[in-house]
């Protein structure tokens, strides 16, 4: 029994010094003691994109291409609409600038006697200054009211995944001024009639999407309202207060189908109202009283009509700017220049 437990003994002992042993050989690769591992070689998927020097030469290449008549423009991403409502081109086509000219030929000089253009002009602008071009190209001589009206129809086209698309289109005419700045900042002045006008403000961003920012109308005769079932009670409510004149509406809407034809929601649109006040010379009168505490809010108030402030009007507005990216430096870029394109190879459609 002794024997036994001195070999019991003698067999531990023996035991701990070989794991002590152990404990020391890995203490010699290892000193801290820290558990290794072999490095793991982490592999990435990196998006290879162009350089915007890249971008810049195959857009300004494409566009070239086009103005010559050896490349297509899609109008998926934006379809242009006659009066009606209805699409000009067909959905999911492409088309040449001979085709297109074919095209707006026929539609813009459907009525009239001319039936060329007169010529074409280009220009290149930079939306969302991002150091690629769009290209601006300019139809004048279109007719659009009247015969040899100097009206224009104006297409801007970008260069994106590979191929040509329209972004935004419009129209100029005698009695509208429409521009589109360097950096793709658009404004729009015209008149509705003698006592109306209309203004609106857009903007495209450097990926090509149509931003609208606001449209503002003003009438300066309260009593063409009669035709407005929710404006009507206003040349009433000022009549019976001496008022019949001096004041102008204006109607604000952010959202710019509120004025499309055969916009499934058009009525469903919200608008917003301000009023100016002017004196005998027609002079704008300036005065925070005339929204708080005057004759003129009491035509408001009593006509049920709710209104901002211009101050208010104003706030909206630049609020509207900084969301779609219509920063300072965007709407103070520079005028578009214009280089008339030599349309010899476009002698059906265009007359020089």
């Amino acid at each position: 029994m002794k024997k036994n437990k001195l070999e019991i003994v003698i067999f531990v002992v023996a035991l701990m010094l070989m794991i002590s042993g152990c404990e020391e050989n890995q203490s010699v690769g290892n000193p801290n003691g820290f558990t290794t591992s072999s490095p793991a070689i982490e592999l990435t998927d990196t998006a290879i994109t162009a350089s915007p020097l890249a971008s810049q030469e195959l857009s300004v290449e494409a566009y070239e291409k086009f103005m010559k008549n050896e490349t297509k423009v899609s109008f998926d991403r934006f379809m242009p609409k006659n009066y009606m409502g209805e699409t000009i081109y067909n959905k999911g086509s492409e088309y040449t600038l001979s085709e297109l000219l074919q095209i707006v030929t026929a539609y813009y000089f459907e009525s009239s006697t001319n039936k060329k253009i007169e010529y074409i002009d280009y220009g290149y602008i930079d939306c969302g200054k991002d150091g690629v071009s769009e290209l601006a190209i300019r139809f004048n001589g279109m007719d659009i009211y009247d015969k040899d009206d100097d009206s224009t129809l104006v297409y801007i086209i970008k260069y994106i995944n590979g191929k040509l698309s329209l972004c935004y289109s419009y129209e100029t005419w005698a009695r509208s001024d429409s521009t589109i700045n360097e950096y793709g900042y658009y404004k729009s002045s015209g008149s509705g009639g003698a006592s109306n006008h209309i203004e609106e403000y857009g903007v495209i961003d450097k990926d090509g999407n149509w931003q609208f920012i606001a449209s503002v109308e003003t009438e300066l005769d309260i009593n063409k309202l009669t035709w407005s079932d929710e404006l009507k009670q206003i040349p009433q409510v000022a009549e019976t207060k001496g008022i019949s004149g001096n004041i102008g509406l204006k109607t604000i809407c952010f959202d710019e189908n509120a004025y499309v034809i055969n916009s499934a929601e058009i009525d469903n649109k919200e608008r917003f109202y301000t009023f100016d006040v002017y004196d005998d010379n027609w002079e704008l009168i300036e005065d925070e009283n005339l929204y708080a505490n005057s004759k003129y809010k009491e035509i408001f108030d009593e006509a049920l009509v709710p209104f901002i402030t211009p101050e208010e009007l104003s706030n909206m507005i630049s609020e509207k700017e900084e969301k779609v990216g219509a920063t300072a430096k965007i709407k103070e870029g520079s005028e578009l220049l214009w280089k008339t394109l030599n349309g010899s190879i476009f002698t059906d459609y265009v007359n020089r």
